[in-house]
């Protein structure tokens, strides 16, 4: 087992690395900004090949490369009324945990909004 973690605590940085090279790579400040929010948080940040879940004791949030300019910064708001930048996924009716989501094209758009959000599903972990 040991092993496996190793070889996953190599290997997530080369994700990341992958996830935002060629057309994406203005994209990694934007990922950037998003990690240093969550890292604000107790939770576990397990970068795969295609997505960057984060974890309380679910995921509680996603950061997802959408397109070569915009990052969906997906989460578990379950009913949640979307409002304003926050959009529904259609997630609560696939019983996907991330229902909502907030794009992102540069790490100015990780601003109060996102903040309040990441938090709001944070909470709903507890």
């Amino acid at each position: 087992m040991g092993g496996d973690v190793a070889d996953y605590l190599r290997l997530a940085p080369e994700y990341v690395a992958a996830m935002f090279a060629g057309p994406k790579a203005a994209l990694l400040p934007a990922y950037e900004r998003l990690y240093t929010l969550a890292r604000t948080y107790d939770v576990k940040i397990s970068p795969g090949k295609t997505i960057v879940p984060i974890y309380r004791k679910h995921v509680v949030a996603q950061i997802k490369p959408a397109t070569r300019t915009r990052i969906d910064f997906g989460l578990a708001l379950k009913d949640t009324p979307a409002k304003g930048r926050l959009v529904d996924t259609g997630g609560l009716a696939k019983k996907d945990r991330i229902t909502h989501r907030i794009e992102i094209s540069s790490p100015a758009d990780v601003d109060a909004f996102v903040e309040r959000w990441f938090k709001r599903a944070y909470e709903m972990d507890a």
